[in-house]
């Protein structure tokens, strides 16, 4: 197969969703982006006839977009060429040179434990949906799931030694506990989820659309519509509020299920109120 027919591109790029997606078990969101980038790569190189992918990012570094999104796009490509080379044994071309951007690192915002609480406690639970919110906002919180490892869940992921079960990226699996809270709502929910489910709901905890197992967007729309935030920020206020509390970097990178250790390296900022008591804990003249 070469990267500059067009039968193949179909074949190529059908195959890596397919490994990305039941394979590396990453999110609908994330899938979609890469068939985003790939299709626009392939577009290029059937417009340019040439697959040099740096001259496509100079392509596209022309174009409007921000720093964040070149660089998924980068990583699309630069991801899907190395999968050709060396799972298929396509000819590819040099992808070395090829650097993602220099962007400054922005941390989401952290609620306080004051302030999520407070936004959870203001999440009704009359009907069957409010309930099923109110639970899976409970659980992101608890445990600090992804959004993909949230909607993934199966019924019997969930113990009654209040633990979860959750696939990760990767197919890794960890064991992660839940706060009460977190499972007094899940069992309230499954209680509800009769009201919701359908012959096509299968085992899956979450519901959305039609009784279907919830998708990654509609668990983005509700957090956005119950704390006014991205289900991300619930995570990294998980981690935070962890490591606030005394938590071993370790042991949260664990929790987050981070392969290495520089990633969780993000969630070690502490608020200015902890930073100002530090210090004048281990300041001599604090």
């Amino acid at each position: 197969m070469k990267l500059n027919n067009t039968s193949s591109q179909i074949v190529l790029l059908k195959e890596y969703l397919d490994v990305i997606k039941n394979l590396k078990n990453y999110s609908d969101h994330t899938v979609v982006a890469y068939k985003t980038d790939i299709s626009q790569y392939f577009k290029y190189i059937n417009n340019n006839k040439s697959i040099n992918p740096e001259k496509f990012v100079q392509s596209l570094a022309k174009m409007d977009y921000s720093k964040t999104t070149l660089n998924r796009k980068i990583a699309s490509i630069t991801a899907f060429l190395n999968w050709c080379s060396k799972s298929k044994g396509v000819e590819t071309p040099d992808i070395s040179n090829i650097k993602a951007l220099k962007t400054e690192k922005k941390l989401p915002n952290v609620m306080t434990s004051g302030y999520i609480n407070t936004l959870l406690n203001g999440i009704p639970t009359t009907t069957s949906k409010e309930i099923r919110d109110r639970s899976i906002i409970e659980i992101l919180y608890s445990s600090g799931l992804r959004v993909s490892e949230l909607t993934n869940l199966k019924i019997n992921d969930i113990k009654s030694n209040q633990s979860i079960r959750v696939l990760g990226k990767g197919n890794k699996t960890r064991i992660l506990p839940m706060t009460k809270q977190a499972y007094k709502y899940y069992q309230l929910w499954l209680d509800s989820r009769a009201n919701i489910s359908t012959k096509d709901s299968g085992e899956f905890v979450f519901l959305g659309i039609q009784g279907k197992q919830i998708s990654d967007r509609e668990v983005r729309r509700i957090v956005k519509l119950r704390l006014g935030t991205f289900p991300h920020s619930i995570r990294h206020t998980f981690a935070t509020h962890l490591l606030d509390g005394g938590a071993d970097l370790r042991v949260v990178q664990e929790l987050l299920g981070h392969t290495d250790p520089s990633t969780t390296q993000i969630y070690t900022h502490v608020s200015k109120k902890q930073l100002k008591e530090k210090y004048k804990r281990t300041h001599p003249r604090g």
